[in-house]
């Protein structure tokens, strides 16, 4: 079965919210600007194996609100923009970047994650109720002990692992540690926002 989710760009979240006499919703949809790309439709697939299944590298961060807070932090629904910015920045300045980190997933439930010339290998599993990957890394090796629950949508050449924050501080904390990298100012960007998912917007790699 697929899903389909209508895409709403950022930029409309930074629309003045003073009350306009007249003016419905589908009226600021219709403005100039926005005009072009609201109501775009994107389809998603199952969270199964041979949907995942293969080589997708790092395009840059996801983030996404979950459940109250998006009521209860309005403000920081304003500024989502500006926290990928800062955690591309971050993860830029360890070595993360387009062409240095990805992920393999293979038919027999194994994966590896590759951040430069270093390999990092587990298992993984899938909770298909809530849309969600159990990446495994093992008893042993440099991420021993390491286990990250990731929220997933995977479309045809795109795909999203969303982790909750301070699951991936620990795991960016082992990766900075491998890397001689600080944690640097990390851990003070994700405290800053009260139940908010982070994580790595992935790119399809096609075969050769």
């Amino acid at each position: 079965m697929k899903k389909l989710y209508f895409v709403i760009p950022a930029a409309l979240l930074f629309f003045p919210m003073n009350p306009v006499s007249g003016q419905s919703l589908k009226d600021l949809f219709n403005k100039e600007s926005v005009k072009d790309i609201v109501g775009t439709v994107v389809e998603s697939l199952d969270i199964i194996p041979e949907n995942i299944e293969g080589e997708w590298s790092y395009s840059g961060t996801a983030v996404k609100l979950t459940g109250d807070n998006m009521l209860t932090n309005a403000a920081s629904t304003l500024v989502t923009g500006q926290v990928e910015d800062r955690m591309n920045g971050y993860l830029e300045q360890i070595g993360i970047r387009e062409g240095t980190f990805r992920y393999v997933f293979n038919a027999d439930n194994t994966f590896s994650t590759y951040f430069g010339k270093l390999t990092f290998s587990g298992t993984y599993s899938f909770l298909p109720d809530e849309d969600s990957i159990v990446l495994d890394y093992g008893k042993s090796g440099r991420l021993g002990g390491v286990t990250l629950k990731a929220g997933v949508t995977v479309r045809p050449e795109t795909m999203e692992l969303l982790f909750n924050a301070d699951r991936l501080l620990d795991f960016m904390e082992k990766i900075s540690s491998v890397t001689d990298s600080g944690s640097g100012s990390l851990g003070t960007i994700l405290s800053q926002y009260d139940g908010i998912r982070i994580g790595f917007e992935l790119r399809r790699e096609k075969l050769q």
